[in-house]
């Protein structure tokens, strides 16, 4: 474990590079939650219309406080897989502000699409609860708020007017995205092995998060478009926001988050992203990159770069020299560089 100094020190560089990021989406959480309800836009609706002529149902599958529960669990299931397949400090501040930055956005974004469409819910006309020869307008054949007996200021209307597009499902499909992308990079799913069985692991978040936004339809609190769009734009929403802390997954090193912002103070230049896993007090800054990969057990033996002296001052600035192994020098050590070209005179020319 280093020292505690080093440890305040990082600490006190990713709040002074990182704060900020945190900070906003905190704000913006907040700003979507408790400051944009008061401008829900109170529509006109049909009598007639079927499709928001269901019943209201009082007892959801996953109502709005399940709904606090999941995003939560999104928190505890990237943790323990960090502590799982990771266990490295910085891998785990990566993770949770892409999530909670794509949570921030995706729930600011819904909220003020909803507020601002007002479509109503399948079940409107039930909160509604129209007097008994409450009819269309004549002319424009829709009917507004003055045919309800429920009270505009009522909750139960507000909240019935925002049904495009889902909360649940966008917010649902970022948290179970997120963590499929993690646990997508983690295994190295696209290694071109095809290993189906880490594909029904990666994928199985997703599936609780289909299963929420079928429960918004069965529910009656949102049409099968609604839920359909928040699907897929929470997963646009995960996917650009895991891509600026992780590689894409077709990358040989997917595992692995991006260095810090903060150049190393030990080697005076940027991190690399060549640490190891299971060092959960490792930054990306612990050790020197190589030039070009090398063998560093076989490093003082192959050198031919002398007495070592041109070696000791690459380390001493944070390098290290790859031994270079021609052919027919060392003859125990097989080549591994290119092919020699054939004889034109030989047989296989």
């Amino acid at each position: 474990m280093p020292p505690r100094h080093t440890l305040l020190t990082r600490a006190l560089r990713i709040l002074q590079s990182y704060g900020v990021d945190w900070m906003l989406a905190v704000l913006i959480a907040l700003f979507a939650n408790f400051y944009l309800d008061q401008f829900q836009n109170i529509t006109d609706f049909s009598l007639t219309d079927t499709s928001i002529q269901h019943s209201f149902k009082a007892k959801e599958v996953f109502p709005d406080s399940a709904l606090v529960y999941i995003l939560a669990g999104c928190y505890v299931f990237l943790i323990i897989s960090n502590l799982i397949l990771s266990r490295n400090m910085w891998d785990l501040h990566h993770a949770l502000l892409g999530l909670t930055v794509g949570f921030a956005l995706g729930g600011t974004f819904v909220e003020i699409v909803r507020i601002t469409v007002g479509r109503p819910r399948p079940d409107f006309i039930s909160r509604c609860n129209p007097f008994a020869n409450a009819t269309n307008a004549p002319f424009f054949g829709l009917a507004n708020m003055t045919v309800c007996q429920t009270a505009v200021t009522n909750p139960l209307i507000k909240d019935g007017m925002r049904s495009f597009f889902s909360g649940h499902a966008i917010l649902s499909a970022t948290g179970a995205g997120f963590i499929s992308l993690y646990w997508a990079g983690k295994f190295h799913l696209f290694n071109q092995k095809a290993f189906t069985s880490k594909a029904w692991l990666i994928f199985s978040p997703l599936m609780v998060s289909i299963y929420i936004c079928i429960t918004r339809v069965t529910d009656h609190r949102h049409h099968w478009q609604d839920v359909t769009l928040g699907f897929f734009t929470g997963l646009l929403f995960t996917y650009a926001f895991y891509r600026q802390f992780y590689p894409s997954l077709e990358d040989p090193h997917c595992d692995l988050p991006y260095a810090p912002r903060f150049s190393s103070g030990e080697t005076g230049r940027g991190p690399s992203r060549s640490w190891g896993p299971r060092q959960w007090f490792s930054a990306p800054d612990d050790h020197p990159t190589p030039l070009l990969p090398t063998n560093r057990a076989n490093r003082d033996s192959t050198s031919n770069l002398g007495h070592g002296s041109v070696e000791a001052d690459l380390e001493s600035n944070g390098l290290i020299a790859t031994p270079f192994n021609p052919p027919g020098l060392e003859p125990e050590t097989e080549y591994s560089g290119m092919p020699k070209p054939l004889d034109p005179h030989s047989s296989g020319y």
